[in-house]
């Protein structure tokens, strides 16, 4: 038994001393795909790690696309987010919709102030009345990690084929749903593309 017990704390040892100071880095790839470089990131807060990845993303789309996962998925898992960000970017890649992350988030009805109509907007948090300033907590900077992995990853694997529409499953489906063809469900919201239902 004392030999076991040696045997594990000798390997968590190894283990700590393999993985240490490697947690507050991301690797980032230049234009060329043979350099690969990592950029050190303060990890206290979101504000920090922002103005260090300016180079890499634009920081107005990454507040944007930071804030919609936050307010639409922050309480989902990292699968959650990604799939939010996803349908985001989707979006934008879409002729259907505006062609930036930001006129995407906040695409909907104003009215001549500015002020979005209530109820008329993409993403319902945009124009549901409450308070749009995010809790700078854990949630916020999970968000952001997630929104900014996905705006540097143009190649990222899209885990919602290609959705553009997504709700919870804990509302009745939206009559837009009925035209769209389902494509997944991860954590509490069904997405959907373009797609035709087959009959």
């Amino acid at each position: 038994m004392k030999l076991l017990i040696s045997f594990v704390a000798l390997f968590t040892f190894w283990t700590a001393t393999l993985n240490s100071g490697q947690v507050s880095k991301i690797w980032i790839a230049q234009k060329s795909d043979k350099q690969i470089v990592t950029k050190n990131l303060p990890t206290k807060n979101y504000k920090q790690r922002r103005t260090k990845v300016l180079n890499y993303v634009d920081s107005k789309e990454l507040e944007c696309m930071s804030k919609n996962i936050y307010f639409e998925a922050a309480l989902e898992s990292t699968a959650g987010k990604v799939a939010v960000a996803q349908v985001t970017l989707n979006r934008v890649k879409s002729k259907r919709f505006p062609n930036t992350v930001c006129s995407v988030v906040y695409q909907g009805k104003h009215y001549k102030s500015g002020i979005p109509v209530r109820d008329r907007c993409q993403f319902s948090w945009y124009c549901d009345g409450k308070d749009d300033k995010p809790y700078y907590g854990t949630m916020w900077r999970e968000s952001a990690d997630v929104a900014f992995y996905v705006l540097s990853s143009p190649n990222l694997k899209d885990i919602t084929d290609g959705a553009t529409h997504y709700h919870a499953d804990y509302i009745p489906n939206p009559r837009w749903a009925d035209s769209r063809r389902k494509t997944v469900k991860i954590d509490t919201h069904i997405f959907y593309n373009h797609s035709r239902k087959k009959i």
